[in-house]
């Protein structure tokens, strides 16, 4: 087999692989901000119902305030319709009380209601808790995982990098640049498996003695539509070079 096309064929392989392991890698910062993300919006439901509990927490006592102060409104009411001296006064002073208690129950309606809240509230931050703890287990799986694969790629790149080097020092120098150009131009791909007549990738027939000489895998034919290296992979020396 001719040495450069097979190392051709493992370039093209090499490259392929690279080409994956980048997308891989670039992907990695977006999906580990997403986990974040996924951890941050767990912690601000958590954050939010307590704060809910909170602010209903502190206008109960506001309430309850409101309710003292009120009282000792109805107390000194109360000593002042020992002074009066007229039945008008007097129930000028009643009418009052009783005006005065009904603001009452009605503060005390709205704690009621405020205390049934803060239950359901405090249920709320139970449950949100719940779900905080089991998200951030299973982001911190998530993410160790995500970090296992990321270091596996990038070390796998830094390989795949090397042996690039290495296959372009070994092939004929007018080679490489040949390659590229046909590859940056074929949306990455220069080198294709020619069978039954056709490339494989442009799937247009290829001339009966031009096949003839493809399959022997002795020589550098391009395709005559989409100019891609071709060779026949039936024809290989060893099964690596389209591994």
């Amino acid at each position: 087999m001719n040495p450069d096309l097979k190392q051709l064929i493992r370039l093209q392989t090499v490259d392929l692989a690279i080409q994956e392991l980048r997308t891989r890698i670039d992907k990695f910062p977006g999906i580990s901000k997403a986990l974040t993300e996924k951890l941050r919006s767990a912690t601000v439901g958590l954050e939010t119902a307590r704060e809910k509990l909170k602010n209903n927490q502190t206008i109960r006592k506001k309430l309850e305030s409101e309710i003292g102060v009120t009282e000792t409104k109805i107390s000194k009411y109360r000593e002042q319709m020992l002074a009066v001296k007229t039945n008008d006064e007097y129930r000028a002073l009643q009418h009052e009380i009783e005006h005065t208690q009904n603001a009452i129950r009605k503060v005390e309606d709205e704690i009621l209601n405020l205390m049934v809240e803060g239950e359901t509230q405090q249920i709320e931050i139970k449950s949100a808790e719940v779900r905080l703890k089991e998200d951030q287990l299973l982001v911190d799986q998530e993410r160790k995982q995500l970090e296992e694969e990321n270091r596996r790629d990038l070390s796998g790149l830094e390989s795949y990098l090397k042996e690039r080097k290495e296959i372009q020092t070994s092939m004929s120098s007018d080679l490489v640049p040949r390659y590229e150009r046909i590859r940056k131009a074929r949306g990455g791909i220069a080198v294709a498996a020619a069978r039954d007549s056709v490339c494989e990738i442009c799937q247009v027939r290829i001339r009966p003695q031009v096949f003839h000489e493809i399959r022997k895998n002795n020589q550098i034919i391009d395709c005559e539509a989409c100019q891609r290296i071709l060779y026949d992979p039936e024809n290989l020396d060893h099964p690596f070079e389209v591994a």
